[in-house]
């Protein structure tokens, strides 16, 4: 909906319309899914999540670029409060791969600083200004791709530092419906007599 972060001061307003929060429907293997996705920080906003929740998802899909510590902990809470599988991949990307017009400007060498001045040749002396070059070989974001249940535990992950590793995990979807017996959030949980979320241009009612 509208970036977080730098890209704010790149694309300041809104990116995409409330109708990318929409969930969908499919069959894989014979399993009917209620899928939709939340990219990166856009999982930090409630409101959002809550879109989300409302439309009865059981596959909820969070891409991301952070590899922070806190991002594991957010899946499961994610997983938890919407009884849904969380799938999130992380991207897992060393300095070498990174597109040169960022590497070239991060390696310029910082402004000389306390000139001294050669009285008798009158000539401007500086201190070394040599940076050491970065290890192309270092990771600038390490990855963390998981996939959570919906009881909030972590079934596969977090990945790190593999940048051709692959998850996976058999699951019983089933499993997101005898949650929410347990926890509604959107449901029979969530106060329905008191709060109700609307969202400009979208309906979040479950879809059929």
């Amino acid at each position: 909906m509208l970036g977080t972060l730098s890209q704010i001061a790149i694309a300041p307003g809104p990116t995409s319309s409330s109708s990318t929060l929409r969930a969908i429907t499919t069959t894989i293997q014979g399993v009917k899914l209620t899928l939709a996705a939340a990219v990166c920080w856009e999982n930090y906003m409630p409101l959002l999540r809550f879109s989300l929740y409302s439309q009865n998802v059981n596959l909820y899909l969070a891409p991301t670029a952070d590899a922070r510590s806190t991002w594991l902990p957010l899946m499961r809470t994610i997983a938890f409060e919407s009884r849904a599988f969380v799938l999130s991949a992380n991207q897992c990307v060393r300095r070498k791969h990174l597109p040169e017009w960022i590497t070239s400007s991060s390696i310029r060498p910082p402004p000389p600083t306390n000139e001294t001045l050669d009285a008798e040749s009158n000539h401007a002396s500086t201190p070394s200004t040599h940076t050491p070059q970065p290890d192309p070989d270092e990771f600038v974001c390490r990855g963390g791709s998981c996939i959570v249940g919906p009881d909030g535990s972590v079934l596969a992950g977090p990945l790190w530092e593999d940048e051709d590793g692959l998850l996976s995990v058999e699951v019983d979807f089933e499993d997101c419906e005898r949650g929410r017996l347990d926890l509604d959030v959107a449901g029979s949980y969530g106060r329905g007599d008191a709060f109700r979320l609307e969202v400009e241009g979208l309906d979040i009612s479950p879809p059929a």
